[in-house]
C-alpha cells in the first residue's frame, strides 16, 4: 500500500521543505514493511502487529522536520491504520508513533522499530449506529434480536443471539455465534475478528461503527 494516508498538500510541502532523502513516503513504506515483518498471532489466532512504533533519524534529518513532526505523526498513524485494516491485522492497544535521533546515523538513514504494548486500563469504545446513536461497549456484550442482548437489533435477518463482542489483553474482538445470516466486518464475513477503531460491523441491515474514545 502506498502513502495514500498523506494528503497531496503534505506530500507537496514535504518535497519543498524537507531537503532530505528521508521523505514522508519513505517513512510510510518502512512502517508498512515493519508491520508485515513483525506480524504474529495472539492466543485466539488473530493476526496482530506492534502498536508502538519508533522512527529514528539522523540528527540533521530530524532537525529538518522541525515543527512539522506532529503533522507527520498523525499522517503516519493514519497510514499504519489503513495498512493494518487492509491486511486484517489488529493492534494490541492504541497505536502510537515516537520520533528519535540516533547520532550514529548518516543523513538519509531512517530505521523503524516496533513494540507490542497492552491497551492501558480505562480505554473505552463505543458502537455508533447509522443514525448516530452511541452505545457503550461493555464486554462480554451480546448483539442480537433477543431482549437479553446488550445491543438489541431488530430484523428478521438478525439472529436471537447473533454475535458477541469480547475482550482480552490485546483489546476487543467480535465472534459470530453461529448466526443464520452471518456477521461482517468491513464487508467481509467473519467467524471471529480483532476490532480496530473505525471498523464497520454489519449485522442484518444494521451497520455499527467502532470508535475508541
Amino acid at each position: 500500500m502506498g502513502f495514500s494516508g498523506v494528503s497531496n498538500k503534505i506530500v507537496a510541502a514535504s518535497s519543498r521543505i524537507f531537503r532530505t532523502a528521508v521523505s514522508p513516503m519513505t517513512v510510510a513504506r518502512k512502517i508498512n514493511r515493519l508491520l508485515q515483518k513483525e506480524q504474529t498471532n495472539d492466543t485466539h489466532g488473530h493476526p496482530i502487529v506492534p502498536n508502538h512504533l519508533i522512527v529514528a533519524f539522523s540528527p540533521k534529518d530530524r532537525q529538518r522536520y522541525g515543527g512539522a513532526e506532529e503533522t507527520l505523526r498523525r499522517q503516519l498513524v493514519e497510514v499504519a491504520h489503513n495498512y493494518a485494516r487492509a491486511k486484517g491485522f489488529g493492534f494490541t492497544g492504541p497505536l502510537s508513533i515516537d520520533f528519535a535521533t540516533n547520532p550514529s546515523f548518516r543523513n538519509g538513514r531512517c530505521d523503524i522499530s516496533g513494540e507490542f504494548r497492552d491497551a492501558p486500563i480505562g480505554d473505552e469504545a463505543v458502537l455508533v449506529t447509522s443514525d448516530g446513536l452511541r452505545i457503550s461497549i461493555t464486554t462480554p456484550q451480546l448483539l442480537g434480536r433477543n431482549d437479553d442482548c446488550g445491543v438489541v437489533l431488530a430484523g428478521s435477518n438478525v439472529s436471537r443471539h447473533h454475535a458477541e463482542i469480547r475482550a482480552d489483553q490485546h483489546g476487543l474482538f467480535i465472534v459470530d455465534l453461529g448466526s443464520t445470516n452471518g456477521t461482517m466486518v468491513n464487508g467481509i464475513a467473519i467467524d471471529n475478528h480483532r476490532l480496530l477503531h473505525a471498523d464497520i460491523v454489519t449485522i442484518g441491515d444494521h451497520e455499527l461503527r467502532v470508535e475508541v474514545i
